[in-house]
């Protein structure tokens, strides 16, 4: 209309004055029309009114910065003949709103070299460009010459003052300073004042801002919704969930009061019903969310994904992902698919995730923390082969460096078994925390290597390494694997702890104890070892004690743990396992039927004993008879023909471990398939030359199937790794490395 205008003007022969011009790119910028812009700027410059008039001058750097055409902006500017402080202040608030700090920094400089005298407007953008680019000096500088130019009382001043020191500030105390000064106030002032406290963690004062607050907009509730899922925990928000459902009462009181809901809001909401992890709601929320057109955004559609996970809804969360259309958001949704999997144990889901997007080859975004993860994953899993390939990922992007990343490689590889290369690549770290330490002692310890482990603790006291409690744990624990009697040098080190080292053994430390005496055989010196506790023995105390006596046939002693542990973990399943193997044991078959139907009465399941190994970077899992896998009729078949080759080799099934009170030949049929057995024979048929047979299984492994496995090495040649529980077991030509 304005355009339209100005062409009657041009026809009826009225000549234009620079309010003329002023009107038409003031046009041009609410349209967003450049085009027609760079039309009025040559009519002006035809007309003489550029150079002549510092008005239309003004206004067409104006238009370029509004309409993001800045080169030109600049251009036009640095050619100008005369300029006013409104000519520098559009400039900068340009190069600020790109985010181009450093040059508005140095244009800054020029304005104060060329002695234009500054206003509100450039001290509030260079605040604004200070909270987002620049140094707590820089920033402080500037407030230095808001207060010499008697500024800092201005209302857009000191509202941009207290969004710079809620970012930069050394403590709350700057921005409340800057707040109590201003004589006028508006919300945007409460808001900031609200946001420097959530910014310190101070979610109570926050509230109480909130509260006293003489008006509200959403912007405001946005702060106090975001500050609430930053700040998971404050003096009244004691636990992540309160401030989730304080979260979404807010939420609720912005719909009561009809407020704008923006797309923050809903991120906002959605993170806050992920932390109160409230399913039904989570499902409303997600309702909404589609209902008011916010399910098209890439990171609200991330967000919704998360809350999905952390509200018990991954089956929604991986439909939300099978049909993704946001590339700039994918590796987010993907991420949390990836994590969501590895919080819940769900490892082989997590690898099968990692797996599909490494295949394809789309890997550029895994940074240190998502490296690390999957490299966690590898060593859950005993993934030996995926495990080599993230270690050669890190190498190549750059990542070995990162002490966090070489902790989880050197973590990796002993749990995959490759302690040699866990070794290596230790000695080769160029830094080394505490956590590094502890990852090497693990990977002894896993093999079983107690000498080696007290070796590596003298190098670490040589070295003035403080160790910590999770150390102590580890060396504590090596004493049951030593080939001498360790139990006085256990006891030493346990009493040192607090008295040397000054760190409080807990009841994870008491149980280690009493499992390397029970070990050694001790038992008059554990139960008085427990006597002694400060603190009444947990059950963690007597399934150490129970554990150990099972070691050595000490059978009194295993029914009086037993009998602490049924008094304190009466709805563990692996106490009623227990209870039903020692009622076995004691051919008590009654009572341990007794046991087992109790169990289904109260709808106590058991962990199933599963075994699991890999081939061509895929796990092949496994239970007990289990025929699932494509290939099990050669699976079954092959172990047939093993089974018999072992028993020429002296292989006997040892039906004791048999717990069920059944026939001869029935307890011979149950041990032939157990999981381990099925695993281990899979790996052998599809075994290379030279290849090693990789097993891990989620349990303590069986006597008789250790046997086996001893006999089998010995009759195929191979060496055979088999991780479960306790630790590894490499079994090489009939002789097992644990030595039990």
């Amino acid at each position: 209309a304005a355009a339209a205008l100005f062409h009657s003007m041009r026809l009826a022969g009225l000549a234009p004055t620079e309010y003329t011009f002023v009107g038409l790119l003031t046009a041009c910028i609410r349209r967003g029309n450049p085009r027609l812009g760079t039309q009025v700027h040559a009519l002006a410059a035809k007309g003489r009114y550029c150079g002549g008039s510092l008005l239309v001058a003004n206004a067409l750097l104006g238009m370029y910065v509004k309409c993001g055409h800045l080169e030109d902006a600049l251009r036009m500017f640095y050619g100008m003949e005369e300029r006013d402080v409104s000519s520098w202040n559009t400039v900068l608030s340009g190069l600020v709103v790109l985010g181009t700090y450093e040059e508005a920094s140095e244009l800054f400089g020029d304005m104060r070299t060329g002695d234009v005298a500054v206003d509100r407007f450039s001290l509030s953008a260079l605040l604004t460009a200070a909270t987002e680019g620049f140094s707590l000096p820089q920033g402080a500088a500037v407030h230095a010459l808001s207060l010499k130019s008697g500024l800092e009382v201005d209302l857009s001043v000191g509202n941009a003052l207290i969004g710079f020191y809620a970012e930069h500030g050394d403590s709350v105390e700057d921005v409340v300073g800057v707040f109590q000064r201003m004589p006028v106030k508006d919300v945007s002032s409460w808001t900031g004042l609200l946001n420097g406290y959530m910014e310190f963690d101070l979610v109570d004062n926050a509230l109480g801002v909130f509260d006293q607050m003489p008006e509200r907009n959403f912007v405001t509730y946005n702060a106090v919704l975001t500050g609430f899922c930053q700040n998971k925990e404050g003096v009244r928000v004691t636990f992540a969930w309160k401030a989730g459902l304080q979260g979404l009462g807010l939420f609720r009181q912005m719909l009561e009061n009809g407020l704008e809901m923006s797309r923050v809001t809903m991120t906002s909401v959605l993170n806050a019903c992920a932390i109160a992890a409230d399913r039904k709601m989570s499902e409303q929320v997600h309702t909404f969310v589609i209902k008011c057109g916010c399910g098209s955004s890439p990171w609200i559609d991330a967000t919704l994904i998360d809350m999905c996970i952390k509200c018990g809804r991954s089956a929604d969360a991986r439909l939300l992902f099978e049909h993704w259309r946001h590339q700039e958001s994918f590796h987010i949704a993907w991420s949390s698919l990836l994590l969501s999997s590895v919080r819940d144990g769900e490892y082989e889901r997590a690898s099968s995730t990692f797996l599909l997007m490494f295949r394809s080859g789309d890997i550029q975004f895994i940074d240190e923390f998502l490296l690390t993860t999957v490299l966690g994953v590898c060593g859950a899993l005993g993934f030996t082969e995926l495990g080599k390939q993230m270690h050669l990922l890190a190498a190549k992007s750059g990542l070995l460096h990162a002490c966090g990343v070489g902790n989880a490689i050197v973590s990796m590889y002993g749990k995959c078994g490759q302690l040699e290369n866990a070794v290596t690549f230790f000695q080769r770290m160029p830094h080394r925390d505490l956590v590094s330490w502890n990852a090497l002692i693990t990977a002894h310890l896993l093999h079983r290597q107690g000498d080696e482990i007290w070796d590596i603790w003298s190098q670490m006291e040589r070295l003035v390494i403080k160790p910590d409690s999770v150390t102590f744990l580890l060396i504590i624990s090596a004493c049951s694997y030593t080939d001498s009697d360790s139990a006085d040098a256990c006891m030493e080190l346990f009493r040192c702890m607090s008295s040397k080292y000054n760190t409080e053994p807990a009841m994870e430390h008491f149980a280690a104890v009493v499992y390397v005496l029970g070990c050694w055989g001790h038992f008059d010196e554990a139960e008085q070892f427990i006597a002694s506790m400060p603190f009444k023995p947990g059950a963690l105390v007597w399934r150490s004690l129970l554990e150990s006596c099972s070691k050595q046939s000490n059978m009194t002693l295993r029914r009086r743990a037993m009998n602490h542990l049924l008094a304190l973990e009466p709805q563990d399943p692996s106490t009623y396992v227990l209870t039903s193997n020692l009622y076995s044991e004691s051919a008590k078959w009654h009572c341990s039927e007794n046991t087992r139907l109790e169990m289904r009465e109260k709808g106590i399941h058991k962990i199933p004993a599963r075994s699991w190994t890999f081939d061509d970077n895929a796990i092949h899992s496994f239970f007990a008879r289990d025929r699932s896998h494509p290939q099990s009729k050669d699976i079954y078949a092959g172990l047939d023909v093993l089974t018999l080759e072992c028993m020429k080799d002296g292989y006997e099934p040892d039906t004791t471990f048999v717990r069920h009170d059944v026939e001869e030949y029935q307890k011979r049929h149950f041990l032939m398939y157990h999981s381990a057995k099925l695993a281990a024979t899979y790996g052998l048929l599809m075994a290379g030359s030279g290849k090693i047979i990789r097993v891990v299984k989620n349990i303590c492994m069986c006597g008789d199937c250790h046997s086996f496995l001893e006999h089998a090495s010995a009759a195929t040649g191979k060496e055979i790794s088999v991780r479960d529980s306790n630790g590894f077991h490499i079994f090489r030509a009939g002789i097992c490395s644990c030595r039990e």
